[in-house]
């Protein structure tokens, strides 16, 4: 699976700024289309920040509403782990997920489960994908960075993708349910090629933006930079 590695920079007196308003930096992976609706990881700002994770991808289910502003809580996760693709793991009325079943109609880079929990006991239950990431070089395990709600007897399939959502907030922490993104934010596109990202935070903009040297990012499609709220 490949590897790949973030690195946000902040300048000093801009650090005493945000600090001081409680910010802290977030990040969110979408899954399938549409934008990422789970903070995957709210980290404490330095001056500079390095996150690097691997594709590798874990299948939860919970009890947990997906609804703004809930905190995650797994109620159980494919073991072991990391997940498959291009097939589905049957969550049990045992709330287990049972052994990994290959199926041709699952696309690679596809993640699925089927909720074979009984309407009875539980009409929907909420199921997504984690990931695991060291952030400067502490692990951060296996945190959501999906959510959805799944009938009893329906299959869930999630594809998710190697962009990165990089915003400053102070409301949510990690593994918290977001229904959209406020404010200025920038999308780092991995992949093609794209192993590393350095990013520094323009407080004109109030927003993350390619580094010296890695201007070339926003011509190529790498950086996009997302800024709703500027007049």
């Amino acid at each position: 699976m490949p590897s790949y590695s973030l690195t946000l920079n902040i300048d000093p007196t801009d650090l005493n700024v945000i600090k001081a308003a409680g910010q802290r930096l977030t990040l969110a992976k979408p899954v399938g289309s549409g934008d990422p609706n789970v903070v995957w990881l709210s980290i404490d700002p330095f001056q500079s920040t390095t996150v690097e994770w691997t594709e590798d991808y874990w299948i939860y289910a919970s009890t947990t509403e997906v609804t703004q502003g809930n905190n995650i809580s797994k109620l159980s996760e494919v073991t072991p782990g990391p997940a498959l693709d291009a097939g589905y793991y049957p969550f049990t009325p045992a709330a287990t997920f049972g052994v990994f079943q290959n199926n041709p109609g699952i696309a690679s880079g596809t993640y699925a489960a089927e909720n074979m929990m009984p309407y009875t006991q539980y009409p929907a239950l909420t199921f997504g994908l984690s990931q695991s990431a060291m952030v400067s070089k502490k692990l951060a395990e296996r945190k959501p960075i999906s959510a959805q709600s799944v009938l009893s007897q329906q299959q869930i399939q999630m594809t998710p993708f190697t962009n990165v959502y990089v915003w400053l907030q102070s409301q949510f922490a990690s593994e918290t349910i977001i229904t959209k993104i406020i404010g200025n934010n920038a999308v780092a596109r991995f992949g093609g090629g794209v192993t590393d990202i350095t990013l520094k935070y323009d407080p004109n903009r109030g927003v993350f933006v390619p580094d010296v040297g890695s201007e070339g990012l926003i011509e190529r499609g790498m950086i996009e930079l997302r800024m709703p709220l500027m007049i």
